[in-house]
């Protein structure tokens, strides 16, 4: 416990301690592929952005993120929200392009891996009264 004075009177407070979080460590440690694809998207909203004439500010103002958060948008930064993408690709007016972002009309192995869960034909159970005719 400890004892804080305000306005000439004493008050007993419970001592706290507050830890700071670990640093987020997936930045160093994600997958080469990973890091690509995160540069990749930040080059493409960067060059997306100057095609549209517009500055790293306007465009961070427009989509409601600070200045800092959109410079790590297009530095490709993975510790950066995806919200943050999202709105910047937003302001952009390129949201149409995410509906074919995981489309699942173009997962081809999704497809087949949920034929081939698929049982071929359907039976009843034995011992069901719907097998009785």
């Amino acid at each position: 416990m400890v004892t804080e004075k305000y306005d000439d009177k004493y008050f007993i407070l419970p001592k706290v301690c507050f830890r700071m979080p670990k640093p987020l460590l997936f930045a160093s440690t994600a997958p080469a592929a990973v890091r690509q694809a995160a540069r990749e998207l930040g080059r493409r909203v960067k060059l997306a952005r100057v095609r549209r004439r517009l500055t790293q500010r306007e465009l961070a103002s427009r989509a409601g993120v600070s200045y800092v958060t959109m410079r790590a948008i297009e530095g490709g930064n993975l510790l950066t929200g995806l919200g943050a993408y999202l709105a910047a690709i937003w302001a952009l007016g390129l949201e149409r392009e995410l509906e074919r972002l995981l489309d699942p009309d173009g997962d081809i192995e999704g497809k087949q891996l949920e034929l081939s869960r698929t049982p071929r034909r359907a039976r009843a159970k034995k011992g069901s009264a719907r097998a009785d005719f």
